[in-house]
């Protein structure tokens, strides 16, 4: 299901609201977040899909990182996680154990627990995890809180859809899927836990609806505009190589139909229209924060011993309301 229709389904639902509801399903939110009481709200959020790599270890891993991710970028804390898994009758299950186990160690590795889970027979094998988090009402992050003359900070490379896409049609190299592997599997944490000393406004993670779908979230209730350094953007790989050879998959196609509506690509820029729509899987955080505080955001992170690229790679500005620039 690419964005356009899930919109258009979504519309026709009616909207829940209740005093304590801080942020529901509206405007690409990353979770759902409710107040407990003052001092204290819960952060929900689930995703699940077929694994994209044969290696089920690494998978669980990836759907682990992917599915907490949601939580990081709210600025909220991980806590517990359920398993959500759907698998053939006779289905192996050594694979299923090792998958599971992956995410196991994803989920002790950002603090939380597996508190239990939900098992059904489904034609092929479907994996993820529902995620609680918490944070203070206070501390709270939304996606769409960007502010004018703010810079962009993406604290992932870009590329997994392209890679993993290239691997399976025998494309790419064991090294390739390796290093996009290495990414997938890397937590947002470190990112996350500094986004308020940081002054970070907004932050949202890069997931299926590929870079520009996500930015485009953060312009719904403002009258604001985002210009994209493509050249900036940080990219897994050889997934330029990859990309322009044709390694693109549905889901990238999809997304940049939908975001033709609103991207404006400057001449010369054209080339970069699938790898920012590039469908992530496990991206990493898009970080809304003032320029004066970018650098000192990057260099926190690498002070930590984060071993991926982070970048700045465009600004939020007035006078173009939520149309995305592209440029580079």
């Amino acid at each position: 299901m690419g964005p356009c229709d899930l919109a258009e389904m979504m519309s026709q639902l009616p909207v829940m609201e209740h005093s304590d509801l801080l942020v529901g399903p509206l405007h690409g939110s990353d979770a759902g977040v409710f107040r407990l009481r003052e001092d204290l709200a819960i952060v929900q959020s689930t995703d699940f899909f077929p694994p994209m790599i044969s290696d089920a270890r690494a998978f669980g891993r990836i759907s682990a990182a992917n599915a907490i991710s949601d939580i990081y970028a709210m600025g909220a804390r991980p806590v517990t996680a359920l398993n959500l898994l759907a698998a053939p009758r006779g289905e192996d299950q050594g694979a299923l154990v090792d998958m599971m186990d992956g995410a196991r160690e994803l989920v002790e590795e950002a603090g939380a627990v597996i508190s239990g889970g939900h098992t059904i027979l489904n034609d092929v094998v479907m994996f993820g995890l529902s995620v609680t988090g918490v944070v203070h009402p206070e501390r709270l992050l939304r996606n769409t809180m960007v502010q004018d003359g703010d810079v962009l900070v993406l604290t992932k490379p870009i590329g997994t859809a392209v890679v993993v896409h290239a691997y399976n049609a025998g494309n790419a190299t064991e090294n390739d899927l390796a290093g996009c592997v290495a990414s997938m599997c890397t937590l947002n944490r470190i990112a996350s836990e500094l986004l308020h000393d940081c002054g970070a406004h907004a932050s949202t993670d890069i997931t299926g609806f590929g870079l520009l779908g996500h930015a485009s979230d953060m312009l719904s209730t403002s009258e604001l505009g985002i210009e994209i350094d493509a050249a900036a953007v940080p990219l897994i790989g050889r997934t330029r190589e990859l990309a322009d050879a044709g390694n693109i998959c549905g889901g990238t196609k999809r997304n940049a139909e939908f975001t033709d509506s609103f991207v404006d690509y400057t001449p010369g820029s054209e080339h970069w229209r699938m790898i920012l729509n590039d469908a992530q899987t496990s991206g990493g955080l898009l970080v809304s924060l003032p320029q004066a505080r970018a650098e000192e955001f990057r260099q926190r992170i690498a002070a930590s011993g984060y071993n991926l690229t982070t970048a700045i790679i465009g600004r939020v500005r007035g006078g173009r309301p939520r149309r995305i620039s592209v440029h580079g």
